[in-house]
């Protein structure tokens, strides 16, 4: 089916509320992750290997890509047509296109029915691939290549030294010719929240021990429409072949969900993996490589053009703000696990005038406590799930060690507490994440806001009450 075909309206959005705070397990997920990845029990994963014993699914056909996140698919069997210029012929004659080829044989423009889109000296046309077992795109220096040879071929409206809209996932596979699902298992929080976001959560028959948002997924799991096939780190295979799914969204940061993704496919089971969401673009990527592989193309673009508009207009509020060094940890320890380079919470920072302190470090790192004092932030964001509520700031105040008390954020009393609700969202690189966005930019800019809203330094379960830009982005709930 046609990705651009917004099939969404099948499986419409349950009205639902927030069923109240969940287990404490299921709070502490993230925690207990980055914990098990600091500790070194779960393998690192090179995205650039993964796809390389597995058997992949390889789709055949041609991407057309306007730019945007706007593209078609075209099923083409390559034993009939695998050069480039006649599946962008194919292409043309199914979707109803028009296009132009220069004198130099080059294609110069598109029409799509509704726009033209011309080579200008922003803009222009090329033929792009990706090689097998790589997640990376080459652009072809000319038209004479053929189309079975790569894992998937794209004839892109780009800007210059810009690239196409990701074509395959993690593991180097496709995203593109599956068929619409009727029944899906989802591996992590994420994952789930990617697929509740495309109004589907009526698809999901099984997700991992964590995924608790939105309530409909809780409901689900009480009712038994939903089982429970392992936890985040340690999915079950034989709990997902019981439930049958035509489709299964693993999170590619996971070494056991890429090699159950393996296994899933040698037994003719479509899976799809996200990348490890290390900034803005990987979230978003990841939001339009599931709804393209679900065939709920039109459905993620709208979800993706209503966070980058939220989020556009954030940082458009807080434009030419004052920096703020700043420190994101995940608990209150001496020594505390904090938010480096290569992360979305960094990338965030950025944008929002924020400097990160721990920038040097990469991933969620573990600081040394004398580093805490070094570094000195004059602000610190705590992202808490499950070891204080909100009636606990005090209680926290007073239990930091001598580093934390020494740094300006503490003596300024700069320091947020995130917890409940807020606390487990901050932590999921999820659509939700606007919503963090929208909070962190709060902290971090007081007074850039025109609606009078102050953020208090404790923030949990009533976290929407802070929110005007993205307060409707639930996406799901």
């Amino acid at each position: 089916m046609d990705p651009m075909v917004d099939n969404s309206w099948i499986h419409e959005k349950r009205p639902s509320g927030r069923s109240g705070w969940q287990s404490k397990m299921m709070k502490t997920k993230v925690f207990m992750t980055v914990a098990v990845i600091l500790a070194g029990t779960i393998l690192a994963v090179s995205l650039n290997g993964l796809g390389s014993n597995a058997t992949l699914y390889q789709s055949e056909g041609v991407v057309v890509d306007f730019g945007g996140y706007k593209t078609s698919w075209t099923d083409v069997d390559y034993k009939e047509i695998d050069d480039p210029v006649e599946l962008l012929v194919k292409a043309s004659e199914k979707h109803g296109y028009t296009y132009t080829m220069g004198e130099d044989g080059k294609l110069e423009s598109v029409y799509d029915g509704s726009a033209t889109y011309s080579n200008d000296p922003t803009h222009s046309w090329g033929l792009w691939y990706v090689e097998k077992k790589s997640t990376s795109f080459t652009r072809s220096e000319g038209y004479g290549i053929k189309a079975s040879d790569y894992t998937v071929t794209v004839w892109a409206y780009t800007e210059k030294d810009a690239e196409p809209a990701v074509a395959v996932d993690a593991t180097g596979t496709s995203i593109y010719g599956y068929s619409q699902p009727s029944s899906m298992v989802t591996l992590s929080p994420v994952c789930t929240e990617i697929v509740a976001s495309m109004n589907a959560v009526s698809l999901i028959v099984g997700t991992d021990s964590y995924s608790n948002y939105p309530s409909s997924v809780v409901a689900g799991r009480d009712n038994g429409s939903i089982a429970v096939v392992g936890t985040y780190t340690d999915p079950s295979y034989e709990s997902i072949m019981h439930r049958g799914p035509d489709m299964v969204i693993c999170d590619g940061s996971q070494y056991n969900q890429v090699q159950v993704a393996k296994t899933l496919r040698n037994s003719e089971v479509n899976s799809v993996v996200l990348y490890n969401a290390e900034d803005e673009k990987s979230i978003i990527d990841n939001i339009f490589i599931t709804g393209v592989a679900m065939n709920y193309g039109m459905r993620a673009l709208d979800v993706i053009e209503s966070m980058t508009y939220a989020m556009n207009a954030i940082r458009s509020a807080v434009s030419g703000g004052a920096g703020t060094s700043v420190m994101v940890t995940l608990n209150t320890d001496a020594s505390p696990t904090v938010a480096g380079s290569y992360t979305y919470v960094s990338d965030m920072l950025s944008s929002l005038n924020g400097n990160n302190v721990a920038s040097e470090m990469n991933g969620w790192a573990h600081l040394t406590s004398e580093y805490v004092t070094k570094y000195n932030p004059s602000c610190i964001v705590i992202l808490d799930s499950g070891t204080y509520s909100s009636g606990d700031y005090g209680r926290m105040l007073a239990n930091l060690s001598l580093e934390w008390k020494n740094t300006d954020a503490y003596k300024n009393g700069n320091i947020y507490l995130l917890c409940e609700d807020i606390g487990e969202l901050s932590q999921r690189a999820s659509p939700r994440s606007v919503q963090f966005f929208e909070i962190l930019a709060r902290v971090l800019n007081p007074d850039s806001f025109p609606d009078g809203i102050v953020v208090p330094k404790t923030i949990g379960n009533d976290y929407v009450s802070y929110l005007t830009y993205t307060k409707d982005l639930g996406f799901g709930d």
